[in-house]
């Protein structure tokens, strides 16, 4: 189990790829694991109008939390 459970709004960065994204949702799967939707926008967070984000399913200890 995870022992830093995220919480929707928080910024968070994928280690391997440098995406970041912001949780959107989060739940606990049926391991008792933390899993989440978070919208990615790429390597940089937009400044300003942006095309619309992508969403994905993620296992959050895969996450480091910007900030």
């Amino acid at each position: 189990m995870c022992a830093n459970r995220l919480e929707v709004g928080q910024k968070v960065r994928i280690p391997s790829t440098g995406e970041v994204g912001v949780i959107i949702h989060t739940w606990l799967d049926e391991c008792g694991d933390q899993d989440a939707y978070i919208a990615f926008f790429g390597l940089e967070f937009p400044s300003g109008k942006t095309d619309m984000p992508y969403t994905l399913r993620y296992y959050t200890a895969g996450l480091e939390v910007i900030e």
